[in-house]
């Protein structure tokens, strides 16, 4: 079923989605149902890998790294990660393939195919910090045809931080995500914090090997952070993803590698919308074990925030 959400008051924008199980999927995905029953219909290994994550947050990017280590080469795929996403089609792809495959989903766990939680496959969560989820999904969903966000950053703030955007709430998810943790400590988690793996790839990818119990040697880890800089991976997947996925976006052009930074949302919050941001972060995320520090512990009275946009703050 398809639903448009309209920025409240005078904020203007709006974004259409398409309802399914409680979930806001893009609109130009055909036929969910069927695609639903086909993932839960998969048949995981044990030696899979899933990669879960809220959208926007670096699934291609450990996708690219999770793939480099497990087959011990430093060279870039040629595959395209968006097609090994479980919702999107992934199992009608995957369930001949030899394992271990990596996976993605941008799902709850409970979401997943049984047979992943049964067998209690290497789950590996994501985490990047909301205000920079929020801006390269404005970015992503400005550009998307069948879901296209029609008005401005603030009015996209506005129903990012209600959760009604694509794959609904990011609290929720990460709340639901961390809870899961606790709940199933058989089942082996492993947690990635885009900012840390950003500033640190190679203790952070060494980390991932260790998790995923393989045999990398450590000049082959390094070789892989270096390779899978921002800068390598969008030169090298530029011209395979606009051809194979851009029909669905404006310009038929697929928006995936855009900047690839930590921060580049402080270009667009304004120092009100920042501290909005936090205070309602730190109300609703206050009893998550797992913290972003550069929220709420940022170290500096100097958010980096500009003090306006050409979009004012209506928050």
């Amino acid at each position: 079923m398809l639903k448009t959400f309209v920025a409240d008051s005078d904020l203007a924008g709006s974004i259409t989605v398409k309802e399914y199980e409680g979930r806001y999927f893009p609109a130009s995905i055909p036929d969910i149902p069927s695609q639903w029953k086909h993932m839960q219909s998969f048949d995981a290994d044990d030696n899979d890998v899933i990669i879960c994550s809220y959208p926007k947050s670096g699934f291609h990017w450990i996708w690219e790294v999770v793939t480099m280590l497990i087959n011990n080469t430093s060279d870039i795929s040629k595959e395209i990660p968006a097609k090994y996403i479980l919702e999107f089609g992934a199992v009608r792809k995957m369930q001949q393939s030899p394992p271990p495959r990596v996976l993605g989903s941008h799902l709850y766990y409970e979401q997943l195919p049984v047979s992943i939680r049964q067998k209690k496959c290497k789950l590996i969560n994501v985490i990047r910090d909301p205000r920079a989820v929020a801006i390269s999904s404005f970015h992503f969903f400005n550009k998307l045809k069948e879901t296209k966000w029609k008005g401005t950053w603030s009015g996209y703030l506005n129903l990012f931080l209600d959760g009604k955007v694509l794959f609904n709430d990011w609290f929720q998810h990460t709340q639901l995500w961390e809870r899961v943790r606790q709940n199933n400590p058989d089942n082996p988690i492993h947690i990635l914090s885009y900012e840390d793996a950003k500033k640190n790839p190679f203790y952070e990818f060494k980390r991932l090997a260790r998790f995923l119990q393989l045999d990398v040697k450590e000049s082959m880890i390094m070789t892989i952070a270096e390779n899978t800089k921002f800068s390598e991976i969008k030169t090298s997947k530029e011209v395979a993803i606009g051809l194979r996925l851009g029909n669905a976006f404006a310009g038929n052009k697929y928006p995936l590698y855009r900047k690839g930074t930590e921060d580049d949302w402080k270009s667009y919050f304004t120092l009100q919308q920042n501290a909005e941001f936090e205070q309602i972060y730190k109300e609703r995320m206050q009893y998550n074990k797992l913290q972003l520090k550069s929220i709420v512990n940022p170290g500096s009275l100097d958010t980096g925030c500009v003090e306006t946009t050409r979009y004012e703050s209506k928050l």
